[in-house]
């Protein structure tokens, strides 16, 4: 077990010895959920609700990497805190792979959350990857390079984005992304530029009128909704890596708890 995890430990909702706890359901793999800012999304609910509804027997493993609950601001602005969560989500998903080899392991994250996700992607061993990626409401800098992510995904990053995002087109250019960069885009609002060589890779779906039926009206949060996990985001979610195919008519180019525990 490395360093990091056992640090964290005092951090577990649940944990046995110096690592991460697994529900009964890790067995059918797992997708780890990466909060916004503040926590004040409750996403998680949306997410497992949505994924168990559309036929996932995984577990759904909430991972607080917040430190200040309800007050986005101070952990969209203290990113050191949210490099060092995703140092531990890094070794959870290692963990994970080593307890479960050959489950399917995906990540989802929200806004502030999204950044956490990579950053953890980016901080895996050469031989851990994960199958899918889904960012919501990115508030990682629109160009943010994923070179170094994507060398962690078999599947695709799909990035879900929305012009009518109140908080990306607002407070998040004055407090900065989640990265540190001030007045510009967040890949929620416009999409996320993919890296040279890599552009089916990265699954750019922009906000359409018709997700409303789902409960998903093109917010900051509203994407986590029980409908539209079911209807639309269980599909990267279910789908094979290998296999799975980009949305055609949604898909356009970018555009200038796990208390860091477990829960099931």
């Amino acid at each position: 077990m490395s360093a990091r995890v056992c640090v964290a430990a005092g951090l577990l909702v649940f944990a046995a010895g110096c690592g991460p706890s697994f529900g009964a359901n890790a067995v059918n793999g797992i997708t780890f959920y990466c909060p916004g800012a503040g926590n004040i999304d409750f996403g998680d609910v949306g997410v497992r609700q949505g994924l168990e509804a559309a036929g996932y027997r995984g577990q759904v493993a909430t991972f607080t990497w917040t430190i200040a609950p309800l007050n986005p601001a101070i952990d969209q602005t203290l990113r050191v805190n949210a490099k060092l969560r995703a140092a531990i989500l890094s070794d959870y998903i290692e963990e994970y792979e080593n307890q479960y080899p050959g489950r399917p392991v995906n990540l989802v994250g929200l806004s502030a959350g999204t950044g956490v996700a990579v950053w953890a992607l980016e901080g895996l061993s050469a031989k851990y990857k994960v199958d899918n990626v889904v960012l919501l409401g990115s508030s990682l800098w629109f160009r943010y390079d994923m070179s170094e992510a994507l060398k962690h995904v078999r599947g695709k990053v799909y990035v879900y984005y929305s012009p009518h995002d109140a908080v990306l087109a607002g407070p998040m250019k004055v407090f900065g992304t989640i990265d540190g960069k001030f007045g510009e885009d967040g890949a929620g609002s416009v999409g996320l530029r993919p890296p040279k060589g890599a552009g089916d890779r990265i699954v750019n779906i922009p906000y359409r009128s018709e997700f409303q039926r789902y409960g998903y009206y093109g917010g900051h949060v509203d994407s986590t909704s029980p409908a539209f996990v079911r209807n639309v985001l269980a599909r990267h979610i279910l789908s094979e890596p290998k296999t799975a195919q980009a949305d055609t008519e949604s898909a356009t180019p970018a555009q200038p708890v796990l208390q860091a525990g477990t829960r099931d």
